[in-house]
């Protein structure tokens, strides 16, 4: 069961704790990041086109960062992976909310 905790119920030094694992986590898959981008480039050298399972591979890390950095700048109070599911897709982008009337009107 998978459920939204609020900062209210949860002790920020508990979030805390959780954020300085997931930076160390961040750091680690930015690096194994790094790695696959040279990978990558050196196979594109060799065979002119991209391995299409490091290709995903990666698109799944890069989810993975925005997920953790997310979390750490409290976009979001859900846990990243292993603390919920391992997201592959690219995050789907929502557009801006904006107080009051969100429709340009010449400068008014």
């Amino acid at each position: 069961m998978n459920q939204e905790v609020t900062p209210a119920t949860n002790p920020i030094w508990i979030r805390g704790l959780y954020m300085l694992l997931f930076a160390l986590i961040h750091t680690v898959a930015k690096g194994v990041a790094m790695a696959v981008a040279a990978i990558q480039f050196i196979l594109v050298l060799i065979n002119k086109e991209p391995n299409d399972p490091l290709r995903k591979f990666g698109q799944g890390l890069s989810t993975y960062l925005y997920d953790i950095t997310q979390f750490l700048v409290f976009n979001t109070e859900h846990k990243p992976f292993p603390f919920d599911d391992w997201h592959s897709t690219p995050p789907r982008e929502e557009p801006a909310v904006l107080e009051g009337d969100t429709e340009y009107q010449d400068g008014q």
